[in-house]
């Protein structure tokens, strides 16, 4: 099941040195406001838990989907290999809308 983008709140994360909202739902792309990308993240094969992709979508291994207001530069393939450890950093914290996001993080 997609949910809305706009109903939902996010976890802030940075992936590749953005600053993106993730959720661990799919989101429906319909939803996505202009000016807003919307990625999926890959885990691992052992136990899912571990980021190890991110393309525009994904249908094994979903781990989640992150928004942000910068596109991500994907390879001719569509899938870019990240590193867990260098690339993807989940910060505690407050929990956002998409709106919130782009009025704090974009204005």
């Amino acid at each position: 099941m997609k949910v809305n983008a706009m109903s939902e709140t996010y976890s802030l994360i940075t992936v590749l040195e953005k600053l993106v909202l993730f959720t661990s739902l799919r989101i429906d792309k319909d939803t996505i406001p202009d000016g807003v990308y919307l990625y999926e993240i890959r885990g691992d094969d052992y136990t899912c838990g571990e980021p190890v992709q991110i393309a525009e979508s994904i249908m094994v291994n979903h781990l989640g989907t992150i928004l942000t207001t910068t596109p991500i530069d994907l390879p001719a393939d569509g899938n870019l290999d990240i590193d867990s450890d260098k690339d993807v950093n989940f910060m505690p914290g407050d929990r956002y809308t998409v709106q919130e996001y782009i009025d704090k993080y974009t204005a």
